[in-house]
């Protein structure tokens, strides 16, 4: 496996309203896994310690620690690429074996004593952080394939919104999750981020997969990003699976109560009441709630709740109940395995095998703990000068786990019990 990183400056150019590209300004190699001899020079050590950490509907970062000094054929001087590292300006690339794994823009630079200095950049997706928006109330599609759905809303380019970001490059590329209807007449104009907007109505609802895709116009160096918004089915695979005694060096299994964890909701409404008849007839309101909750849930990780607000003077038990329970729907009852793993890629020692990776569903064995089992890696460290050090995270998803609620209740015991036992118990779900 090749890794490179280059940094420079990009520029960005508008085609028409929806149609953006990106091209490099200036553009440095500045680590070659495969030697660091820069453009033909011999200076060694442009940067250290690179590593990318990729997470799925997350940003990801990149991070290496650039020496103030560097070792060439004249001695020791100061590293000659060492102011091009910039904060805010300066654009990183990671390209692992001439495909792009990583883009984005350095938003950290830690100055140390001795005037080396640590670079951060965060991936580009972070730009949607950054940018706020106004979201109108009213009826919208999620990801079907037009211009006014949620997905191209935020993903689409849009100048005078994003300014002159390269978040602006990016087209629909393979989307193949379900379309959903979202109303926010009830909640109004909304103004948040482009990055809540993505994750409220699609990231946090959808068991689904977010990549991105270098891509440029045939013939040019003119670039841009297709973004993909996958099925679990539809995630590919690698044929190098991961296998005790051959490329497994360790694993840790973990089930953990993340933050939508939740089993209770109760929605609080106002009521109508009418008394008397006639001349007597008198009017009052009362408040009134109800609650919808997952008792196995609730036994197993303590009472989690929320409670939401239905306006309006018409509500009844059956109604907020209905309202509670869909709310509810939203959220997981249950915490995701994941199982992460060190593993060596024999791709990295010259075998001809496919790679281990981000985003690729992946066959993993180890008999002596008794499991068999395909999972999608939702999360890589990959430090790019190391690489027996490199680390996958494979995670169960919420909708595998929802739909085998009666399975699951005896998860707590199975990960009391031995790894081995643990483990066969997630393949039997599998």
């Amino acid at each position: 496996m090749r890794y490179k990183v280059y940094a420079g400056l990009v520029s960005v150019t508008f085609q028409s309203s929806t149609k953006a590209r990106f091209y490099w300004a200036e553009k440095t190699l500045v680590y070659d896994s495969y030697g660091d001899s820069v453009e033909g020079e011999e200076t060694n050590g442009i940067v250290a310690e690179p590593a990318v950490d990729l997470e799925n509907k997350s940003a990801g970062t990149f991070s290496c620690r650039v020496p103030y000094q560097v070792v060439t054929r004249f001695g020791q001087v100061k590293n000659p690429y060492y102011d091009k590292f910039t904060m805010g300006r300066t654009f990183i690339m990671v390209e692992e074996d001439d495909e792009c794994i990583f883009f984005g823009r350095v938003t950290e630079c830690e100055l140390e004593f001795n005037l080396d200095k640590t670079v951060t950049s965060d991936g580009i997706l972070n730009e949607l952080e950054q940018i706020n928006t106004r979201l109108d109330g009213g009826s919208y599609s999620t990801c079907a394939d037009y211009s006014s759905s949620l997905l191209a809303f935020v993903m689409g380019a849009d100048q005078s919104r994003k300014g002159d970001s390269p978040i602006n490059c990016m087209e629909r590329g393979k989307v193949t999750v379900d379309d959903r209807t979202v109303n926010t007449s009830e909640t109004g104009d909304q103004f948040g981020s482009l990055w809540s907007v993505l994750s409220t109505y699609l990231l946090e609802k959808d068991d689904a997969y977010l990549k991105l895709r270098l891509a440029n116009d045939p013939g040019t160096e003119r670039f841009f990003f297709y973004y993909d918004y996958l099925k679990p089915e539809d995630v590919p695979q690698t044929s190098q699976s991961i296998e005790y005694g051959v490329n497994m060096l360790d694993f840790v299994l973990d089930e953990k109560c993340s933050s939508d964890l939740v089993n209770s909701v109760t929605a609080h409404g106002t009521e109508t009441v009418k008394h008397g008849w006639w001349i007597f007839k008198k009017t009052s309101y009362n408040t009134i709630s109800s609650t919808a909750q997952d008792d196995k849930s609730i036994a197993k990780y303590g009472l989690r709740s929320r409670h939401i607000y239905v306006d309006g003077k018409t509500s009844t038990s059956s109604s907020l109940n209905s309202t509670a329970s869909a709310e509810l729907k939203k959220y997981k009852q249950n915490a995701e395995p994941t199982l992460t793993i060190k593993a060596f890629d024999r791709k990295d020692v010259g075998e001809k095998v496919e790679k281990l990776g981000y985003l690729l569903r992946t066959h993993i064995l180890s008999e002596p703990h008794s499991f068999d089992l395909w999972m999608v890696c939702t999360k890589a460290r990959l430090p790019l000068d190391a690489p027996d050090n490199k680390e996958f995270t494979f995670g169960l998803t919420s909708a595998s786990l929802s739909k085998r609620t009666s399975g699951l209740t005896a998860m707590a015991q199975m990960l009391q019990d031995t790894v081995k036992g643990a483990v066969s118990y997630l393949n039997s779900i599998g």
